[in-house]
């Protein structure tokens, strides 16, 4: 079942809605999307008279007319894919609170965002949305060319990668042509010399403990037999876990890198983990898809939305 349905890509106007836009249209046409929305936010549709040149506006009112130089790029882009519903949105307002807003109403799957790496712009809002909202994000590297192929999930055996996992199997992802890596980082906890074990067996009853992990997911996740593989890779006391997991995931050639981040909660507004947070630090080369745990942030979602 296509969990995916329903996309939004946040435009902000700026050369990186060139690769956006192309790879949006990508990814309908491989996951079969039903709806997508294009959304465009601005803080004052009063806008000077230079903002609008070379647009395709005439004498149209501003939103109307940055939604034409919009559609301009985006008709092209999805000119072969009859089934998938074509809208955009053009928004007055706070950026952060119009995206979750429209994503809310909307019933939207996924985000995508920009992630820019030469590009002007900070990348904040792109990470205030994953922070805040409840919906799934994909930050989109400004240079990758698309396709979809290998699918790296990190894997800690924790509830939210277990619930990466069963987005990635039970989604339009689940393509029998898309090969999933299961990469799992462990450590050898210093305490192996009490145990009066070597550094090596131990690190070989680590992955012991990692292979038996998987097995079970096996018994919750058949259909990973056919179509994913365990890659264990040990962690270094002076490697950064967020930098070995891009590093693995581009030597395993990774077209997508997908984590379960964790949502938020009374205790602690603005957590993702700690992994997410490294992970964010270090991937601007490849498209990192972000599933939420959807029930856990409603009380502060629904806060920041309300007047």
């Amino acid at each position: 079942m296509n969990t995916l349905n329903r996309l939004m890509v946040a435009l902000d106007l700026t050369p990186m809605d060139a690769t956006l836009i192309p790879y949006a249209a990508f990814l309908c046409a491989e996951l079969q999307v039903e709806k997508v929305y294009f959304i465009h936010v601005e803080k004052s549709l009063d806008l000077p008279s230079e903002f609008l040149q070379g647009m395709e506006r005439g004498n149209l009112p501003t939103d109307e007319g940055i939604r034409e130089d919009i559609m301009t790029k985006v008709g092209p882009a999805f000119q072969g894919l009859p089934q998938t519903q074509v809208e955009v949105l053009i928004e007055e307002g706070t950026p952060l609170k119009e995206l979750l807003h429209w994503a809310k109403v909307k019933q939207i799957d996924l985000m995508l965002v920009g992630r820019k790496l030469r590009l002007r712009g900070s990348g904040v809002l792109a990470e205030k949305i994953l922070r805040t909202g409840r919906v799934g994000v994909l930050f989109v590297p400004e240079t990758f060319e698309p396709k979809l192929q290998r699918v790296v999930v990190s894997l800690d055996f924790s509830k939210y990668s277990e619930m990466a996992l069963d987005r990635v199997l039970h989604s339009a992802l689940a393509k029998p042509d898309i090969h999933v890596i299961c990469l799992h980082i462990y450590q050898v906890p210093t305490g192996y010399r009490t145990l009066g074990m070597t550094y090596e067996s131990f690190d070989q009853r680590m992955q012991g403990f990692a292979r038996e992990k998987y097995e079970n997911l096996l018994s919750k996740f058949p259909e990973l037999t056919e179509r994913a593989e365990l890659v264990l890779v040990r962690q270094d006391d002076n490697t950064d876990i967020g930098q070995l997991v891009v590093l693995e995931s581009k030597r395993n050639r990774a077209d997508m890198l997908v984590i379960g981040a964790k949502g938020l909660s009374a205790a602690a507004l603005f957590v993702i983990g700690s992994v997410t947070e490294k992970v964010l630090k270090y991937d601007m080369d490849i498209p990192l898809l972000v599933f939420k745990n959807k029930e856990e942030d409603m009380g502060f979602l629904d806060a920041l939305l309300s007047p």
